[in-house]
């Protein structure tokens, strides 16, 4: 072959995988663009909307520094690339369709990214475009897309597949851009989730397949020496989250067991048990995508002897050792094997809240796929060519059937109520779909539908922190011909024992206690209320809120003069917020000082003058006096 000619060729072979790995990415969009319809579900609310972090100004640094970026709670989780992504995202559009429509084009980037990088490991340019395409439509997909707190994942997987892909080109030569690309990628991947630390040894496990399959032993080494600035990257990560969280690793040993539904409370032992149950039926979710669900049902075993633990286990076990065999594709076998174990993994063997999910299965089943293509594409070579029907229409037909079913998912996420009524629709002692229920009626605003759907996740559950505390947030803010005053303040009472380090739990208690006071009309319960608001500032910084309750107290009782009292020191407190001076005007209304309200009110709208509350309360006072 003359060099023209051998320069054409590799033209023509670099055209056909671009071709393919951007059909894999305009199929990925095609099948999610009806996510943009969807709303933010579940976690996504502490993890984006109400994410302080994510809020103007962001601060970079804090993105990359601070653990409790990542969910905008009291819970530390350190996933610096995640918050930041977020945070660019939120620089290009706040919306909801805006952060979904980021899920969407990530997918996209990793169907884009698998094409290539199984053409790097010699797999026939349609084959490995019909990989990216049938990733790409996979309904499995679709809780990682359309749940942007689930963006964790979509980002691990497409840095592990940069890295593998950089580190496969240290391999072939380019060894100083293919080294620096490994450990780049390597520390996104750690900055998307934990996983990320594993990644090593998939640079090792690729090394040793490179080598086998070039006969060449300095393969191995050169791989080997390629992963190792990935190594230290791994280990200053570590590093960096014992500095931040306490601890590097997820602790195994020493678990109690006591309560098996929580990820603290599932010894190892159970939740290997009960793996064995749960990873036959995440592989054939992978294989045939049915019954996805948002709340798949748990059955947790406590021995490891059970018949149905040993069946399952050994069964995975030898569906792996079938993938690792010799034969025709081998590494591409081994290979998808390795990277859906390894991503597998942590969460196989640490015990998290809920212990099957759908999202976790997005990067094993594009191992799953990796690892099966060969025997597909030995299938399509030994399929009779006089046949009507040919391997590539069995690929657009399962294409198009995915495109279908992705896109009827997608629109499932319109309604995060609509999800969980499927959920309990066919499993109505499900608590965690009682509680999603509960808590997207409480965000739209239906309190009263929202009290017994909690209620019944609180009876299932009733150890559930909160569950509970979502419970007696909707008995609190029931309407007040609906309020239920002496169940609210039991539940109160329960959630303020469950916590008695929360201020939230305190001032709960002390609206719940105001709420006997008024249907009573007992002085006694008012003073409590007084008490238990004014308790916050005992263990937690004063705010505005326990300044407010307090004074709640005292206009339940009559005594308008100790209510200005609290709100007078919350402003001396420098704690002005809108809300102290809508309540200041009207406890001023109540003492028949009405141009001091009236200057009060004027006050509260130079300071928020759209505020919903502030417009309420000057349509009170422009009401003529009976």
């Amino acid at each position: 072959m003359t060099a023209g000619a051998s320069v054409g060729l590799r033209q023509r072979l670099a055209s056909s995988r671009v071709q393919g790995a951007w059909l894999a990415a305009l199929c990925a969009v095609l099948a999610y663009t009806a996510a943009l319809a969807g709303e933010c579900v579940f976690d996504d609310v502490h993890t984006v909307l109400a994410n302080p972090a994510l809020q103007e100004p962001v601060d970079w640094w804090r993105l990359c520094t601070d653990p409790t970026a990542f969910s905008g709670s009291a819970a530390r989780m350190y996933r610096p690339t995640v918050v930041v992504s977020l945070a660019a995202n939120a620089w290009f559009g706040a919306a909801v369709p805006a952060w979904k429509l980021g899920n969407v084009l990530l997918h996209a980037a990793v169907a884009w990214t698998l094409v290539f990088w199984l053409c790097r490991w010699h797999a026939p340019r349609r084959a490995a475009a019909a990989a990216g395409v049938l990733f790409a439509v996979h309904p499995l997909c679709s809780e990682n897309v359309n749940l942007v707190s689930a963006r964790s994942e979509i980002l691990l997987v497409w840095f592990a597949l940069l890295a593998l892909l950089a580190h496969r080109a240290a391999l072939r030569g380019r060894w100083c851009l293919g080294t620096l690309g490994t450990a780049l990628a390597t520390a996104g991947a750690c900055g998307s989730k934990e996983t990320g630390a594993l990644l090593p040894v998939l640079f090792v496990w690729q090394s040793w397949l490179a080598c086998r399959s070039a006969a060449d032993r300095r393969t191995l080494v050169r791989g080997v020496a390629a992963a190792v600035p990935a190594v230290c990257v791994v280990a200053g990560y570590l590093w960096l989250r014992h500095h931040l969280l306490g601890q590097a690793t997820a602790e195994l040993i020493g678990r109690v067991g006591s309560d098996p539904a929580s990820g603290h409370g599932r010894t190892l032992l159970v939740q290997l048990a009960t793996m064995g149950t749960l990873l036959p039926k995440a592989l054939l979710q992978i294989v045939w995508p049915s019954g996805l669900t948002i709340d798949p049902e748990v059955a947790y075993r406590t021995s490891i002897f059970e018949p149905a633990v040993w069946v399952g286990w050994c069964s995975v076990s030898g569906l792996a050792v079938a993938g690792l065999l010799p034969g025709r594709g081998v590494c591409l076998r081994r290979l998808g094997v390795a990277f859906a174990g390894v991503l597998a993994l942590p969460w196989i063997v640490v015990p998290l809240n809920m212990p099957l999910a759908e999202h976790r299965l997005y990067g094993p089943a594009l191992g799953v796929l990796v690892a099966l293509l060969p025997w597909g594409v030995r299938l399509a070579r030994a399929w009779p060519r006089r046949w009507a029907l040919q391997p590539r229409h069995g690929v657009m037909v399962l294409g198009c059937c995915g495109l279908v079913a992705s896109t009827a998912r997608s629109l499932d996420y319109r309604d995060e109520r609509h999800l969980w009524r499927t959920v309990l629709a066919e499993r109505p002692t499900a608590w965690r779909a009682w509680w999603g229920l509960g808590a997207a009626e409480l965000r739209a605003g239906q309190v009263e539908a929202a009290v017994p759907a909690l209620q019944q996740a609180h009876n299932l559950y009733p150890e559930h922190y909160d569950v509970l505390r979502n419970y007696v947030e909707a008995l609190v803010w029931l309407p007040l011909e609906q309020q239920r005053p002496f169940a609210a303040v039991v539940a109160a009472e329960r959630f303020a024992a469950a916590g008695p380090r929360d201020p939230w739990a305190r001032t709960l208690l002390a609206e719940a206690q105001i709420q006997v006071a008024r249907a009573t009309g007992s002085a006694d319960w008012s003073n409590v209320a007084e008490r238990t608001a004014l308790s916050c500032l005992e263990i937690a910084p004063a705010k505005a809120l326990v300044y407010r309750t307090a004074a709640a107290a005292c206009r339940v009782r009559g005594d308008f003069a100790a209510a200005l009292a609290h709100l007078d020191q919350s402003l001396a407190r420098g704690l002005a917020a809108v809300a102290v001076r809508v309540d200041r005007a009207a406890v001023l209304r109540d003492l028949g000082r009405i141009r001091d309200a009236d200057r009060e009110l004027q006050r509260a709208q130079m300071q928020a003058p759209g505020d919903p509350m502030v417009l309420h309360a000057l349509q009170q006072a422009a009401r003529p006096m009976r």
